[in-house]
């Protein structure tokens, strides 16, 4: 049932991803002949308007086909009879819609968290406030002589810091304050951040709407940021592609298991950002490819030939192929092998 939930939430991701594409064509005057979900033989084909809407055997993908869009046709209606810049949007329609989905669900999940106190709930063992001698049950009360009356204004006050900083942490425990000093260490997840290493007991007070919308937006730009930083690392070889990348089987399997412990809404929230981002990259057939293709378009006023586009693509589609024979393999050998598909951090 846990694999069936997870393979729900992977197919609804991209369902999100092909109705970016689908309903942005439409809105600006493109035609879809054909929404599907999956691929090979079709399971199920419904007619409505202009739009044939399939559900396919193997789900390993989806998508919207576009009129004009590999398919030689031409005329009203058809994706290279609109300007550049419309069929920019509806290329990064998909991409916006993965990242929309993440922000609501993200938004959705903090309105049903509750508002972090200033009680110490944990303490990092290792880091500066276990070293300093920081307990559970400590309350915060200001950071490097300032007073902090809120989370958001305790990690305000030493988000800037890096490792290595000095930090005054006052805290008051039993009724009586208590001031801890010390140097930061490095987060262990992000070696440029500093973590003070407390983390707080939840209040009794829940977010209203626009306060958990800002939040996911937050989120959002710090795990592309993180995800940014991870790729240059794994460019420079300072990470293992082996021991980091994950294919289809290993993300259904992780799904499956955060079904079970209670948090595949974070995760899914976490893929959906993850498909946008990797359908951003400046490669074809993936989105990011067309992109870079209408840019380059723009540079040299006048549109790229389809058979330039699709020796390119098929370099493109070769490079992704590899990437995700060898995810499988990493997966399939992590299964045999009993290594985990996240490594520890």
């Amino acid at each position: 049932m846990t694999v069936l939930v997870a393979l729900l939430g992977l197919i609804f991701l991209i369902a999100i991803h092909e109705l970016g594409h689908m309903l942005t064509a439409k809105a600006l005057g493109v035609r879809v002949p054909e929404f599907g979900i999956g691929f090979g033989p079709a399971l199920f084909k419904k007619k409505l308007g202009d739009t044939t809407y399939s559900f396919r055997i193997i789900l390993l993908g989806g998508f919207a086909r576009i009129a004009g869009m590999g398919d030689g046709r031409t005329g009203p209606g058809t994706y290279y009879e609109k300007p550049a810049w419309r069929r920019a949007l509806i290329i990064f329609a998909g991409p916006f819609a993965n990242i929309l989905a993440a922000v609501l669900i993200l938004t959705a999940i903090f309105m049903g968290a509750h508002e972090p106190s200033m009680t110490v709930e944990r303490v990092v063992p290792g880091s500066f406030a276990d070293e300093a001698g920081v307990k559970k049950g400590d309350r915060i009360v200001a950071v490097d002589g300032r007073r902090v009356e809120s989370w958001d204004a305790f990690v305000g006050a030493v988000g800037d810091k890096r490792p290595g900083d000095p930090v005054r942490l006052v805290v008051r425990r039993d009724g009586e304050p208590k001031v801890f000093a010390g140097e930061l260490k490095a987060d262990p997840r992000d070696p440029e951040r500093a973590l003070v290493g407390v983390q707080p007991a939840p209040s009794g007070q829940t977010y209203g709407v626009l306060e958990a919308f800002g939040m996911a937006v937050g989120r959002v730009v710090e795990i592309t940021r993180l995800l940014g930083v991870f790729l240059w690392q794994l460019l420079t070889g300072e990470q293992s592609l082996y021991q980091n990348v994950t294919g289809p089987v290993g993300i259904v399997s992780v799904s499956s298991q955060s079904v079970e412990q209670g948090f595949f809404p974070v995760l899914l929230a976490f893929i959906s950002l993850n498909l946008a981002l990797f359908n951003l990259l400046p490669i074809l057939p993936l989105d990011g490819g067309h992109l870079l293709f209408l840019a380059v378009e723009k540079v040299i006023r006048k549109p790229v030939s389809e058979e330039t586009m699709n020796r390119v693509a098929i370099v493109g589609l070769m490079l992704v192929l590899t990437l995700f024979l060898f995810a499988t393999y990493a997966d399939l050998s992590k299964i045999f092998s009993g290594e985990p598909f996240i490594p520890d951090r």
